[in-house]
């Protein structure tokens, strides 16, 4: 079974034995490390990006939805969606800090009374 090993920006790391197929999103909640999510996994947030640093290769290849959601340069910046990327063999995943969306000035409000 593939190893995958995540490494926050502080040097903090966990390794988790997966099946192969599952997601880097279920490894991460298998041994708590901190790949985020808001829509549960099912690839409408984006907050599961992570930084593949060696393993690249041991993914799943991008599909539609996630290349339309983080665009077609996965190779250049090895960003991928956590949920949506298959391990096939080991991987060295870093994490990323949360990315909210930024709000709309309609949605701040205007800031006058």
């Amino acid at each position: 079974m593939p190893h995958v090993t995540f490494v926050d920006p502080d040097g903090k790391q966990w390794t988790v034995e997966v099946p192969e197929g599952a997601s880097l999103l279920d490894a991460a909640r298998q041994v708590e490390a901190p790949v985020h999510t808001l829509c549960n996994g099912i690839g409408a947030c984006v907050q599961c990006r992570v930084r593949v640093r060696s393993g690249m290769d041991n993914l799943s290849a991008p599909e539609a939805l996630e290349k339309d959601r983080i665009g077609n340069i996965f190779h250049i910046t090895g960003e991928r969606m956590g949920c949506q990327a298959k391990v096939h063999g080991d991987v060295e995943i870093e994490t990323l800090p949360v990315r909210l969306p930024k709000r709309s000035k309609r949605e701040r409000g205007s800031g006058r009374r």
